[in-house]
């Protein structure tokens, strides 16, 4: 039975970043090809929906449970199996859900500070080769 919510709320962590990276392609797409060239902008766009979801999975995905009952002993599996009620997914599920949309929160916080630094950087030093062209 926590094996089958371990592949469920992976399933669930999984759903929710290929959504929330699938939404967001064509804002990041947009965002970064107006600040950057354009290899450069779809290159860094097809990594940061990579990121989204390898984020979203590592953060939603809840272990602990799984971890707590293969680590116990014999005598006490049955006790933690009878605790598996319909209350305990749902509230397990839902970790699921808030944990990938805050790990998925925090990664685009940092790419969004670590790109703003760039851009200014890029702008400060003038390199024409890396802004996009002018039409």
């Amino acid at each position: 039975m926590f094996l089958a919510l371990f592949v469920v709320s992976l399933a669930l962590a999984f759903g929710i970043s290929a959504t929330v990276a699938w939404i967001s392609k064509d804002v990041m797409e947009s965002i970064l090809h107006r600040f950057l060239a354009d290899k450069i902008g779809s290159a860094l766009s097809k990594y940061l929906r990579f990121a989204i979801v390898v984020a979203g999975i590592s953060d939603g995905t809840r272990a602990a449970a799984l971890r707590e009952f293969v680590s116990s002993p014999v005598w006490n599996r049955e006790e933690l199996t009878a605790q598996l009620t319909p209350e305990f997914w749902a509230l397990e599920l839902y970790r699921t859900a808030i944990g990938a949309l805050e790990g998925i929160l925090g990664l685009i916080l940092i790419f969004s500070f670590i790109a703003l630094i760039a851009i200014f950087l890029i702008r400060r030093a003038k390199l024409k080769d890396l802004l996009p062209s002018e039409e």
